[in-house]
């Protein structure tokens, strides 16, 4: 069954492999909040699934929690949204009486575009350094979920991973591939085109290469699952392509003006010896001519006293 078959809604069972008490709910609203939550709240374990998932979501909703944790700190329900997306969050003990963290599952079921459950799925699987869908305890997972979801077993689980993921990837791949075709269809513009006074053919040439480069890195990057980097370098393959582009860059073949030398201009001078130090007339422009001078008489103001 294709990605685009599956509705509008994904139910996902992975496997937790590690949980730690980071996160409190608020027992008064029921929301999910960090462990240094002051008021009244309760211990709970999220696990590393729901805690990564969590942090993908782009503005989302503070979760709240459906069925809160008991005694059993790590089995409970919340839910939130993000944008168009609705995530809903089950944790589940299936193996070894919920004493380890391996014997527990998370549920996780998404509800809105396929392009953005597929992302949030992809972005996840990418950060995890397992395969959430490969189960620890087969044979317990298994019975766990006959019993859970009648309709669904492990085989169909896997393939609804590994669908959404591939409707992402083949995604990145239509884009890469246009990008690849864009980069061509400029290259030969620049070509057949001479430099003009708002364009420079030598700066287009700069601007293809940044772009084939770019191109290769977002290859490399969907080879590693890296979504981030591979929009990262699709966005800098776009500018350098606009830049390229006879008919959209606009380099301006600037012709650098020549700097005037700095004329240095004396108006006034203050010493505070008689002695006037000399001028370096190399290593000025101009300098005004002060007028010399003039010999001051000297006046007498000295009075004499009268003798009594």
């Amino acid at each position: 069954m294709a990605a685009e078959d599956m509705g509008q809604t994904s139910i996902l069972v992975c496997q937790v492999r590690s949980a730690k008490a980071e996160h409190k709910m608020d027992e008064t609203n029921f929301l999910l909040r960090t462990k240094h939550f002051p008021s009244a709240s309760k211990v709970v374990y999220l696990g590393n699934v729901t805690s990564t998932l969590i942090s993908l979501l782009e503005n989302p909703e503070t979760p709240i929690f459906t069925v809160a944790p008991s005694y059993n700190e790590q089995k409970w329900s919340l839910e939130t949204t993000s944008g168009q997306m609705k995530i809903k969050i089950t944790s589940d003990s299936y193996w070894g009486l919920g004493l380890f963290n391996s014997g527990y599952l998370n549920t996780i079921t998404l509800e809105g575009p396929i392009n953005l459950r597929s992302r949030i799925v992809y972005d996840l699987t990418s950060s995890l350094p397992y395969k959430p869908w490969e189960f620890k305890h087969l044979s317990s997972a298994r019975k766990w979920i006959s019993r859970k979801y009648p309709d669904l077993d492990e085989k169909k689980n896997q393939n609804s991973w590994l669908e959404l993921i591939d409707y992402s990837t083949q995604r990145f791949k239509e884009i890469i591939q246009v990008m690849k075709e864009a980069i061509e269809k400029v290259s030969q513009k620049v070509k057949i085109n001479h430099s003009t006074e708002y364009w420079n053919k030598q700066k287009a040439g700069v601007s293809l290469a940044a772009a084939e480069f770019d191109l290769e890195l977002a290859k490399g990057a969907l080879a590693d699952n890296n979504a981030p980097a591979v929009e990262r370098a699709i966005a800098r393959i776009e500018a350098s392509l606009i830049e390229a582009d006879p008919e959209t860059g606009v380099h301006g073949n600037e012709s650098q003006e020549d700097l005037e030398k700095e004329r240095i201009v004396i108006s006034e001078i203050t010493m505070d010896s008689q002695d006037n130090p000399e001028v370096d007339i190399d290593s000025i422009n101009q300098i005004d001519s002060v007028p010399l001078i003039e010999d001051i008489p000297l006046i007498d103001l000295t009075f004499e006293s009268e003798q009594e």
